[in-house]
Parts: C-alpha cells; sequence; structure tokens
C-alpha cells in the first residue's frame, strides 16, 4: 500500500462535518477549505468488505494511467493514524446528494457520461497488476456460495431452492475464471463525488479494486441505482423526477459505449444483489428490508436479461 510523501493531518486538526458507519467501515470528513475536503476510512471488524492492506500497489498504476478531463480516480493515502484518506472536493458523495433530496437524478446525467467514458478507459487499461487478483467481493461471494459457511448462507439456500442456488454458484464461479482488466470493484453513486466548480467528478478507489471482467463494475452500478431507486421511493422524497434513476444508467451506457450483453449482465447484477444482502445481514443483522429483497431474489436469478431498473421508472 503506497503511503503518501507527506501524510495528511489527522482529523482532530480540522472540524468533522460529516461522520458515520457500520461494521464494515466508519468515514469521517474534515474540512481543510471551501472545496477541499478529508475523507478519513478505517475499516471495521466485518469479514465481508476487503482491507486497504489487501491491495498491492501494482494495481493503483492504471487509476494513475488512466485519464480522462471530466473524471479523476482518487486513490487512497496512508493518514497519521493508521486510517486511509481521500483528498475530495465536496464532503458527501452524489449518491448523499439524491438520498437527501438535495438533488435529482437527473442532475447528475451529464456527470455519470462522463463516468462511463473513464470507467470505459480504465477497462481497457493494459495493467502489468496481477490478473489472478480478482475483485474481492467476487472471491468472497464465490466462496461463500460454494461453502455455505453460516446461517445466512443456508437462509438464502432455503430461500432460492437448490437449482436456482447451483445456478448462482456456477455464474460466480465463471464469473471468477473470466479473463479480464482492471475494474474499480465498486463504481456506486456513494463513491462518485463531484467538484461543484467545474463538474469533476472523482471516483474513489476502494479495497474492492481488482481485476476481472468488465460486466463486474457495469452489474455493480446497475445494482447500485436500483437499490437507490427502491430507497427513494420509500423515503420523504418520491416525486418522479427524485426516482429516474434509469436516466443515470442510461448516461453511463452513452459515455460507457457497447457493453456486455443482457445474460451476462443480469448475472453480475444479480450476484452482486448476494453480495449487498450479504453485507446487509453481516453488518445490520435481519430486518424487513432484507427479507423483502430476499423473497425478490427468485424472480431475479429465473429471468435472465431483466435488469433491476425498471423502464417503467425512467421519466
Amino acid at each position: 500500500m503506497p503511503a503518501a510523501a507527506s501524510p495528511p493531518p489527522s482529523p482532530a486538526e480540522g472540524p468533522v462535518v460529516v461522520s458515520y458507519g457500520t461494521r464494515a467501515s466508519s468515514t469521517r470528513v474534515v474540512a481543510r477549505g471551501p472545496h477541499r475536503f478529508h475523507w478519513y476510512r478505517t475499516p471495521g471488524e466485518s469479514t465481508v468488505k476487503a482491507s486497504y492492506h489487501d491491495l498491492p500497489s501494482a494495481l493503483f498504476d492504471p487509476f494513475r494511467a488512466t485519464r480522462t478531463p471530466a473524471v479523476r480516480f482518487a486513490l487512497p493515502e496512508a493518514a497519521a493514524d493508521g486510517d486511509q484518506s481521500y483528498v475530495l472536493p465536496d464532503a458527501v458523495s452524489i449518491g448523499w446528494h439524491l438520498l437527501t433530496g438535495a438533488a435529482v437524478p437527473r442532475h447528475y446525467a451529464d456527470v455519470l457520461g462522463h463516468v462511463g467514458e473513464a470507467v470505459h478507459a480504465l477497462h481497457h487499461h493494459a495493467s502489468r497488476g496481477d490478473p489472478a487478483r480478482a475483485v474481492p467481493w467476487l472471491r468472497g461471494l464465490a466462496r461463500w456460495l460454494r461453502t455455505r459457511p453460516d446461517p445466512m448462507a443456508r437462509h438464502l439456500l432455503h430461500h432460492l431452492g437448490a437449482r436456482r442456488h447451483a445456478r448462482l454458484t456456477r455464474w460466480a464461479a465463471e464469473a471468477l475464471a473470466a479473463p479480464g482488466g482492471p475494474l474499480l470493484g465498486t463504481v456506486t453513486p456513494g463513491t462518485i463525488v463531484v467538484d461543484r466548480r467545474d463538474r469533476t467528478a472523482h471516483l474513489l478507489v476502494t479495497p474492492e479494486a481488482g481485476h476481472g471482467a468488465a460486466v463486474l463494475d457495469l452489474g455493480t452500478l446497475a445494482e447500485a441505482l436500483s437499490t437507490s431507486l427502491d430507497v427513494a421511493s420509500r423515503g420523504a422524497h418520491r416525486a418522479p423526477e427524485n426516482l429516474a434513476y434509469g436516466l443515470l444508467w442510461d448516461a453511463f451506457l452513452a459515455g460507457y459505449g457497447p457493453s456486455p450483453g443482457p445474460d451476462a449482465l443480469s448475472h453480475a447484477v444479480a450476484l452482486r444483489r448476494v453480495h449487498r444482502l450479504r453485507g446487509i445481514e453481516a453488518h445490520l443483522g435481519d430486518n424487513a428490508f432484507l427479507q423483502e429483497q430476499l423473497d425478490a431474489l427468485p424472480e431475479l436469478v429465473d429471468q435472465p436479461g431483466q435488469l433491476l431498473i425498471p423502464n417503467a421508472r425512467r421519466h
């Protein structure tokens, strides 16, 4: 893990403007100026999330080398107290702005188009890193589906039935074996921070970075937008323009260019949804939202080619 030449100052040296966390990780955002914030992230006790210490330095090379005019890849630096720090132009992500009602999806359509261009460039970078290091979330999920080591895994088997579970397990194994290039591992509204001055997008490079088929990053974004839509539809901001997350997906694809076929994409979406549900149970325990999502999972597995972002909500 490459350390910064001069570690950023401790969070105690500035006002903490945002602080949140789960068992997976905690984040503290410290203001250093009107458009300069240090995000300090501490990995938590959960074993579902990857660790910053798992990142080989060579993995960062494609992110450093990939440049587009409107997007920057934000690499973590070692902070003075052992945490990791990002230097970013806003205190919160676009996901935060959207789910609090401070913005609506159409406000970020241009940003997602530029993000699509940058992610496409990253996926096609000739990486010199270790191609055997698949994105950690997929490595962990494939093993978890195969071995079923805990009650949540057995609960999933009960919900899906043996045939669907075997299908998911096969999809994970096939995705793990597929060749590919560098991946963000997680690209979601929560990992995109926008500079309000020039609309430059900053994409956080997290411990989920690795290698694999490009469709894994696309499936991750599609699943995240669908979850954002589900959360928004339950919140205080349910006007049609607040729910038009399909606009962000369309804009991303327009920037990205030709994408993998619908079956491969739907498999990636289903795998990422299971990963999310596993994380929800590990971090928050059983709850109504988890049960609702589990109940909907058999239909998702049964309908290859069916994306989670409903066309009816693309206003």
